[in-house]
């Protein structure tokens, strides 16, 4: 080898050990906060149920077309440990399922809120005072000045009730936060030393924003997108709640607690043990993004 590709073959070794030594870092960090682990066995235990789902429901069958008027309202026993509905389905093998159909709501809608809110917040904020700037915040202003409930409920109201237009109005209600949000950190960045140097150097405008003020954004975005499962989860369950998310039979929370509602309090566990599978979730990834916030608040310490 020669001498310079020696001396770039010893920079990327040293890049990696460096980036390794700041994981390590985090991680301390993050371990060193009891409730975040519990938020990380919670999460690591909701996404395991969720992708292997067919194989440790008690019950897979019960997840779809399936009535057992036989077994209709049963108590938790051991053979049915959350008990039964109203025709037969066992509870547990379908709040496991609907983690699965929460889990996908959550993916897609920050899939799609992320990426568009983050773009256009950068944008604005790198193009603050002009006309980019107005025209962009007055827009996320109007989405913003209605609670994101009722304009998911709204948009929802408007479509077919499907897990899929489920997540159409909820990304729609979404996306405005991450642009308030990476809008006011970039609007400031945009001063800094190090982004005036860089357009001093000719640098182009998506160098700046993608190579300079984003990287500065991940670990406020990151732990936002967090703590956002729990909560794309909790108005999901609501749309189901008043009808208007996943249908029957397919498992969902919110129609699993709508349909025991009317049957509380002698059947309470129809609605409760969804309910609690619900508080588990949010309460999980709540967890586990405030240890997250907690390790990458003190790394840019």
């Amino acid at each position: 080898m020669t001498n310079k590709e020696t001396l770039i073959s010893s920079s990327f070794e040293n890049q990696w050990i460096r980036r390794l030594d700041s994981l390590k870092r985090t991680w301390y960090r993050f371990s060193k906060n009891w409730l975040s682990i519990l938020g990380l066995v919670m999460v690591t235990t909701i996404v395991f149920l969720a992708v292997f789902a067919p194989y440790v429901a008690p019950y897979p069958q019960h997840s779809s077309k399936f009535v057992d008027f036989k077994n209709k309202n049963q108590p938790p026993s051991w053979q049915y440990l959350l008990g039964t509905d109203t025709i037969g389905r066992d509870i547990l093998s379908r709040i496991i399922f609907a983690f699965r159909n929460a889990l996908l709501m959550a993916t897609a809608v920050l899939a799609i809120s992320v990426p568009l809110g983050t773009l256009t917040g950068l944008t604005a904020g790198y193009y603050s005072g002009t006309w980019v700037d107005t025209v962009i915040m007055r827009v996320t202003d109007v989405f913003i000045s209605i609670p994101h409930i009722i304009l998911a409920l709204t948009i929802a109201a408007m479509m077919k009730p499907t897990l899929m237009n489920s997540m159409i109005a909820i990304t729609a209600a979404w996306w405005p936060w991450y642009t308030r949000m990476v809008y006011g950190m970039s609007s400031s960045i945009r001063n800094e030393y190090f982004v005036n140097a860089a357009e001093l150097c000719g640098a182009s405008n998506f160098h700046i924003l993608f190579r300079e003020i984003l990287p500065n954004c991940y670990s406020t975005i990151l732990t936002k997108m967090a703590l956002d499962v729990g909560w794309v989860t909790l108005v999901g369950a609501a749309l189901s709640f008043v009808g208007m998310g996943e249908q029957p039979p397919k498992p969902a929370l919110g129609t699993m607690i709508a349909d025991g509602v009317e049957r509380m309090p002698g059947q309470w566990w129809i609605a409760l043990f969804p309910a609690l599978a619900i508080m588990f979730l949010v309460l999980g990834f709540n967890f586990f993004g405030d240890g997250i916030r907690d390790a990458l608040s003190q790394e840019e310490a």
